[in-house]
């Protein structure tokens, strides 16, 4: 890493504030619902697409025909749309919409080869990815499963409902967790007190520095740097061990509920939890550009050149999204307490492979990571963490946010104040379209490869 790099990053996090955190800024994130649309639903997707809106999500409910959950820049809202009489809106929204391809992939299942067109090619999985195998090459690749985090909410109190998916889902179980709250909150109308959003944020950067060490971990190791790889994990369990002290869990699993912070949070804790994220962040400010330099593969930025052109039309998120050139973060695009902190997104070295950029971009993530949660519990707003009651709700809510991987989103319908739809948007179901850079490929390749979609990385079995 060159010295101009390193002032770079550092030029960017001394951009937080230190004279103390406007907190009145905050906005509320704005969402917009158009049900039961009748007339020209192609001019009217037609519109949306050039007035630049992002298609975020697509779902099949509640009811009848999909429901397309867009991004509005221009506005900095979500527009939620779902036709008249069960009509279906997503095959129309394909001719303007390049993510449409992978919603419907997902949604309703990509083409399965019979097991003669398989012939006697071995079939292992990993990570959610069936490999057919002949001669140590990979033939094709196919998705053997969806995710259904909201299996576990079934029968379950939706004030008990954050906890069962955070324990379902590591460190993407924070993000799973923020949004399906987000998502209630919508729907009943609730006005969420500014310091619950602000711990809220504290959560999920700890868990994105937390769950990138990790990848770090596993990448450091495949590429043979032990030492590199020792030192992430380390750390990493620095961290763990600061959260699990504060917060009786190393992902403060358990706090975040409907309405905003389980009473009793202790914040008294902060101030002993900013020292470690302070003598965190000095230890990582050391060993960060030794990861930046990892000595990435020739072969592998070959086999990957290719890849950023598929992004879009893959939907893409998160870090992966943003190493293959594409500009979206959901903290940039929301109101709330990102901009306020005067948080600055990392960018990934001009001119470098996919892969060196995906490692300065989460090398780059942790740092930022740890400086937003510590400037926060430096700064905590003044006033309650919980409110009890909204106005005005609809019955049915969406939440979003930038999780550790990418953007995650929820959508929930409530019917009699219990949870009659729920389904969710996974980062890690948009991005593991990216093994299909494997087709062709000897499977030894894998272990390199698949860190492009997995945190942390598996092991193939069968």
């Amino acid at each position: 890493m060159s010295g101009n790099d390193m002032r770079k990053e550092n030029e960017q996090l001394n951009l937080l504030p230190r004279e103390g955190i406007d907190w009145s800024r905050v906005e509320p994130m704005r969402r917009v619902w158009l049900e039961d649309i009748g007339g020209d639903h192609r001019a009217r997707l037609e519109f949306l697409a050039d007035q630049g809106l992002r298609l975020v999500m697509a779902d099949l409910g509640p009811g009848e025909g999909e429901t397309l959950h867009f991004f509005n820049p221009r506005d900095r809202e979500t527009l939620h749309l779902r036709a008249g009489g069960g009509k279906s809106l997503l095959s129309e929204a394909a001719r303007y919409f390049p993510s449409v391809s992978r919603w419907t992939e997902l949604l309703q299942g990509e083409e399965k080869s019979s097991q003669e067109e398989r012939g006697s090619a071995a079939l292992p999985t990993r990570s959610g990815i069936l490999f057919e195998v002949e001669g140590g090459r990979v033939l094709r690749v196919h998705e053997s499963w969806r995710d259904y985090p909201q299996v576990v909410l079934y029968g379950t109190k939706t004030g008990q409902a954050g906890s069962f998916l955070e324990k379902e889902a590591g460190t993407e179980g924070t993000a799973l967790a923020i949004v399906f709250v987000q998502a209630l909150e919508d729907a009943r109308g609730m006005k969420v007190p500014t310091t619950a959003l602000a711990l809220r944020t504290v959560l999920i950067e700890s868990a994105r520095a937390q769950g990138h060490l990790a990848w770090i971990g596993a990448a450091a190791a495949v590429l043979q740097r032990q030492r590199i790889a020792a030192k992430s994990d380390s750390l990493r369990r620095e961290l763990e061990e600061g959260l699990e002290e504060w917060l009786g869990d190393p992902l403060g699993r358990g706090w975040a509920i409907p309405g905003g912070m389980k009473e009793g949070f202790p914040l008294e804790g902060a101030t002993a939890c900013v020292e470690k994220l302070g003598a965190a962040a000095a230890k990582w400010e050391e060993l960060s550009p030794r990861v930046k330099s990892l000595p990435v593969p020739r072969w592998t930025e070959k086999r990957l050149h290719r890849l950023p052109g598929e992004a879009e039309a893959s939907g893409w998120v998160g870090p992966l999204a943003r190493a293959a050139g594409l500009d979206v973060d959901v903290r940039k695009e929301e109101p709330g307490v990102y901009p306020v902190v005067a948080w600055e997104g990392t960018d990934a070295p001009e001119g470098a492979g996919m892969f060196r950029r995906l490692l300065a971009l989460k090398a780059g993530e942790v740092a930022s990571s740890l400086e937003v949660a510590r400037r926060i519990l430096e700064d905590l707003p003044d006033d309650p963490l919980l409110v009890k009651r909204g106005r005005g709700g609809r019955g049915e809510g969406f939440g979003r946010c930038e999780g550790p991987e990418g953007e995650t989103c929820c959508h929930v319908a409530l019917e009699k104040g219990q949870i009659s739809y729920v389904a969710f948007s996974l980062p890690r179901e948009l991005n593991r379209s990216a093994a299909r850079v494997l087709e062709g490929r000897l499977l030894d390749e894998a272990d390199i490869l698949s860190l492009l979609w997995e945190n942390p990385p598996t092991p193939i079995t069968g």
